[in-house]
């Protein structure tokens, strides 16, 4: 049986936001979250939706789509004239790696003084791929000890090369067109014979409920229903098992670097074993 983590991005963005992940994780059918520090009443919702689901909430850290939490004067390579974070990635600009450090330290720094202790790391609209981000990406999973969200096989290797646990490989192909159960093994099953190697997945979605604050701060409206319908199904773990896979928590499914055997040392403890 392959464990599967099915992580739910953007807890905190709009109150329908929350009470979607908070029911599909209810239902059984997300297994963690990441919430958003950078987003117009973050600090007053994550209190209240927080609790409902403690051990399972991560950090989705933000370069794009709100406000940072340092001063827009601390950080100057990160916002525009307005003080704000650029909407999209690719608006993004040449950000300095040691500002991201700083403002992505004060993102779960916010966390831990709401009550929240995040499990794991990941970003919004995966801007720590970007080559300023991704060091201090890894360098706060390490200075935290959490796993982080690799996105990439190559990536995958560098976390764990730098001490840093994660899922061998996340799949984001479950996101927008038809979103159901059926659908989202097809995505695990498609996912596991591109990458027989992978003894564990992640699936990045967005569940949630459309409300009145959402239009303004996300075109992915009617889909994050569909996404949480699907989540809520009560057959989705019946038909994951079916497909030999099971849900898991991040920290059972993160895997830490393991030096590779060499034969000697093999043949050592074969020996050893009579």
């Amino acid at each position: 049986m392959i464990p599967v983590v099915i992580n739910a991005d953007d807890f905190g963005l709009t109150e329908g936001v929350c009470a979607g992940i908070v029911k599909a994780i209810h239902a059984g059918g997300v297994t963690a979250t990441t919430a958003m520090a950078c987003v117009p009443g973050a600090a007053d919702r994550l209190k209240r939706w927080a609790p409902r689901i403690p051990g399972r909430i991560g950090a989705h850290l933000q370069l794009t789509s709100g406000t940072p939490i340092l001063s827009p004067e601390n950080v100057p390579s990160l916002v525009g004239n307005h003080g704000r974070f650029p909407v999209t990635r690719k608006q993004v600009r040449n950000p300095r790696t040691e500002e991201i450090f700083a403002e992505w330290s004060a993102q779960i720094e916010f966390l831990l003084r709401i009550g929240i202790e995040p499990t794991h790391l990941d970003s919004h609209h995966h801007i720590h791929r970007l080559p300023a981000a991704f060091p201090a990406f890894c360098e706060l999973a390490k200075r935290y000890g959490v796993p982080a969200r690799a996105i990439d096989p190559e990536m995958t290797v560098t976390l764990r090369a730098s001490g840093v646990p994660c899922v061998d490989r996340t799949l984001t192909g479950w996101y927008g067109g038809e979103l159901s159960v059926e659908s989202l093994v097809s995505v695990l099953k498609q996912g596991a014979r591109d990458s027989p190697e992978a003894a564990s997945f992640e699936v990045m979605c967005h569940p949630g409920f459309v409300d009145e604050q959402l239009p303004p701060l996300s075109r992915y409206l009617a889909e994050r229903e569909q996404e949480t319908a699907a989540l809520c199904d009560s057959s989705i773990q019946h038909a994951l098992a079916s497909s030999g896979l099971w849900l898991s928590s991040i920290a059972l499914a993160a895997r830490p670097y393991q030096k590779p055997l060499w034969v000697p040392e093999i043949l050592n403890r074969f020996f050893q074993a009579f």
